[in-house]
């Protein structure tokens, strides 16, 4: 258990203790948070917004704002609370299918610390709660049926991750859409004909959509009563596309994947240099192989469909932090001799403290080479010299462990990651929004806890 409680320390530090500090710069959350303030103040069967119900959007991202504010109010860290708990509860169930199918439990709390590390997790957390709440529910929904199919006869344990798994995706739909039922059962179709095991679903189909559809029917029954024909609309192509999202250039979704891996992606040579006979090995374990597939699954079907959100492309790094930590593992397993670790571990320490150097040079020199800047950005003028001393603490301390253990540098590499957002996020200007004519802010004030309505 003491792994878990790096992994909660590790969430608090990253996710939680800055949440109300960064300011609001993405226009994706000002709507978000609009929306559900019109919600609140009235209808909340859809998502609002300047009094138009949103045909094509799903609310379950919304509800679970509502509920955050009426918990806490309606301010910043309530608006961003329901994302930064996705991304924490995600990489839970992360650990949790590592637990449940290889009982490793350092495993496990690897896998989700990876999870964590992501740069696009973080960016999500702060500014798409709906789509990383949709990848919490997609890799719940995703792991139950894995599970499922890991029984091999017909018990209660089986049933009951068949039931989780239908709640799960019941839930993404509600978020997010048609992709609820698309990434699931795209991955573990493939999982088990590569298995040879096409019986299995024949049980598992069936009741996978009985409890799939239980939770949606009576939404559904609901929203065509008070929107007499939006079913129809719903299922014609054209509201379909707009269910999901705009359409994109296929190469944006790589483009946003690859961000999206920084700076996790330093540990990529290390899982490469595990070896092939060390992937044999890992390809072995059913979890690795679903892994693999659920992950080229979410990354094909994102990117090939071309009308998902751009921050969907999320759905691919649950499976991913699997398999690199799986692979770190197997490197060190494998009598590694840390030469490719500690290599891209030195580079990280070196850029972390090259940039501090250069961030505490530009802090000394503000007046004359960032006066015409400092007004225009969301920031104090403490925000360069307070990165500038974490970066060359984070770096200097992973640098000076060159002679540690592999373990013990790996968590200082995660901490190099996490004390950067947690330094800096009180050095943010607490009234920098983002300026954009079209967005609308008169239906809730963060300084107070009720709704103003529209004139």
């Amino acid at each position: 258990m003491k792994y878990f409680g790096w992994i909660f320390l590790f969430f608090i530090m990253l996710y939680i203790l800055p949440l109300n500090n960064r300011p609001i710069l993405s226009d994706t959350e000002i709507r978000h948070w609009e929306t559900t303030c019109e919600m609140f103040a009235g209808d909340a069967i859809l998502p609002v917004y300047g009094g138009e119900v949103q045909f094509h959007k799903m609310p379950m991202a919304n509800w679970l704002t509502i509920g955050s504010y009426k918990l806490f109010g309606i301010n910043r860290f309530s608006n961003r609370l329901p994302g930064a708990l996705a991304i924490g509860i995600t990489a839970l169930l992360v650990a949790l299918m590592i637990q449940q199918t290889m009982r490793d439990e350092k495993l496990a709390a690897l896998s989700a610390t990876v999870c964590l590390s992501f740069s696009l997790a973080l960016f999500l957390s702060n500014s798409d709660q709906t789509m990383a709440i949709f990848t919490m529910f997609v890799s719940g929904a995703s792991g139950a049926l894995f599970l499922a199919t890991q029984e091999q006869k017909i018990n209660r344990r089986k049933f009951f991750m068949i039931i989780v798994s239908g709640l799960f995706t019941a839930a993404a739909f509600l978020t997010a859409g048609s992709y609820a039922f698309l990434l699931p059962a795209a991955a573990i179709i493939l999982f088990v004909i590569s298995e040879s095991r096409i019986k299995e679903l024949f049980f598992i189909a069936p009741f996978y959509l009985f409890f799939s559809l239980l939770p949606i029917v009576p939404w559904a029954i609901t929203v065509e009563s008070v929107y007499p024909g939006y079913w129809q609309e719903f299922v014609s192509f054209s509201n379909f596309t707009a269910t999901l999202g705009t359409a994109a250039n296929w190469y944006a979704y790589p483009a946003v994947l690859l961000i999206g891996f920084f700076p996790v992606i330093i540990l990529l040579p290390t899982v490469i240099m595990a070896g092939r006979e060390s992937w044999s090995r890992l390809m072995r374990q059913p979890l690795c192989r679903f892994a693999l597939i659920a992950m080229i699954t979410a990354a094909v079907a994102v990117t090939a469909l071309r009308n998902a959100p751009l921050g969907m492309i999320f759905a691919v790094f649950p499976a991913l932090s699997l398999l690199i930590s799986m692979g770190i593992q197997a490197y060190f397993n494998n009598g590694g001799h840390h030469r490719s670790f500690n290599w891209m571990l030195n580079v990280w320490g070196l850029f972390l403290v090259i940039s501090g150097i250069i961030e505490v040079i530009c802090w000394y020199m503000s007046d004359n080479i960032l006066a015409g800047y400092a007004e225009t950005l969301p920031i104090t003028p403490l925000f360069l010299i307070n990165l500038g001393i974490t970066s060359l603490l984070g770096g200097g301390i992973l640098l000076y462990s060159l002679r540690g253990n592999w373990r013990s540098r790996l968590y200082l590499y995660f901490f190099s990651i996490a004390i950067l957002p947690l330094a800096i996020s009180w050095c943010f200007n607490s009234e920098a929004k983002i300026q954009d004519p079209n967005l609308r802010r008169i239906f809730c004030n963060e300084n107070q806890t009720e709704v103003v309505k529209s004139e």
